[in-house]
């Protein structure tokens, strides 16, 4: 009898024999579908809950895999199954993967067996940032050890620059992260944030005066620690501006994207854009149109702050995305290029997936899902 925790737990350390997936592969065909999307859930979040992010499963594993997958799809044109109905081998695919569900909304419904041409793997995105001080030096700060070295009064502690707050004068420094790399920050005033790919933050190393202000580029989550005599302002990309005392909330303000939007978890923010300003509660969303024009800031009364953050959470969540969309988020990871072929193939997202796989796990995924693509070198090449 297969122990569903301990076999999960194997896979997720890459530590499962050739015996155990053996016999983990004919369990799982005798599974009902509710089943087998409840153990893929639960593996997605114990690759989450995980530290750092793991070697994803072995090219041995891999090949079995589309081996199998190519046996089920040999012949004519399939039209896809509706949602939550797939082949067992589809669901040992996305679990070995690393994915906890996936999966899409595409027309037309009958599509020809994708194909997908893979050369050198590629690892996904880690823990890592530049730290450039005010006398303008770099230093890389996943190669700082911990507590070893003081930079203008911040240390390194694990995937975390942290600072106290020394009440010395200020100096400005600026945390970014390239593609491929994410990394936390806890300012002096014990606010927490936490910086997505392709992303920066320009701060002080003390707040010694009646406002606490940084800027932001990319992605970030603050945790705002509440002082009521000093507001907390973020600049974002010259835009606009969030005012707030203390709360959670999400910004996302990468130049490539159709709006900036700030995603409220707790306590209240106040988004602002030439002179105008709307207040916003938990659950909402304030978004602005990413352009140099004076636009009107729309609220989302119901966001789906689940989806927001599920990049702090070691997740990629595709409900409701877009394959162009979900495609650039893949490139800030991965460090990769995403081109198309011909036009942007009309197809929809749904579902979770952890970021810790690698990209040749996330191609078994897009394989089974009907997209083409080609990947050389760091390039994506997707075909209709």
């Amino acid at each position: 009898m297969i122990n569903q925790s301990t076999i999960l737990a194997k896979y997720a350390r890459n530590e499962v024999t050739a015996e155990e997936h053996a016999a983990f592969q004919e369990w799982l065909k005798t599974l009902p579908a509710a089943e087998v999307e409840a153990l893929m859930d639960e593996y997605g979040e114990m690759i989450a809950r995980m530290d750092s992010p793991q070697a994803p499963a072995s090219p041995a594993l891999l090949a079995a895999i589309h081996r199998e997958i190519d046996r089920q799809e040999a012949g004519p044109p399939v039209k896809r199954m509706p949602v939550r109905k797939w082949s067992w081998a589809a669901a040992v695919a996305i679990l070995l993967a690393g994915a906890a569900f996936l999966w899409k909304t595409y027309q037309p419904e009958t599509v020809q067996a994708p194909v997908v041409v893979q050369s050198t793997d590629i690892a996904p995105g880690t823990n890592g940032a530049i730290l450039t001080l005010s006398d303008g030096s770099r230093v890389a700060l996943d190669s700082v050890r911990n507590g070893t070295v003081t930079l203008q009064g911040g240390k390194v502690s694990g995937n975390r620059l942290v600072y106290e707050n020394n009440g010395k004068e200020p100096v400005y420094n600026t945390m970014s992260t390239p593609n491929a790399r994410q990394f936390q920050l806890e300012l002096p005033d014990g606010t927490r944030v936490w910086l997505n790919a392709a992303s920066s933050i320009r701060y002080p190393t003390a707040f010694p005066g009646t406002v606490r202000e940084v800027d932001v580029t990319g992605e970030a989550y603050f945790e705002v620690a509440h002082d009521a005599g000093r507001p907390f302002r973020i600049n974002v990309n010259n835009k606009a501006e969030v005012e707030v005392l203390g709360t959670n909330f999400n910004v996302n303000a990468y130049d490539n994207e159709s709006t900036i939007n700030t995603t409220l978890l707790e306590g209240s923010v106040r988004v602002l854009q030439r002179g105008h300003g709307v207040v916003i509660k938990p659950g909402q969303q304030a978004q602005i149109a990413n352009s140099t024009q004076p636009e009107t800031i729309k609220v989302i009364a119901a966001a789906n702050i689940e989806k927001a953050i599920a990049w702090k959470d070691g997740l990629f969540n595709f409900n409701g995305v877009k394959l162009d969309e979900a495609m650039r988020q893949l490139e800030r990871w991965y460090d990769i290029r995403v081109m198309y072929e011909k036009n942007v193939p009309d197809i929809e997202l749904a579902g979770k997936m952890t970021r810790g796989v690698s990209l040749q796990g996330l191609l078994v995924v897009l394989k089974e899902l009907g997209v083409h693509c080609t990947l050389e070198g760091r390039t994506l090449t997707i075909r209709e």
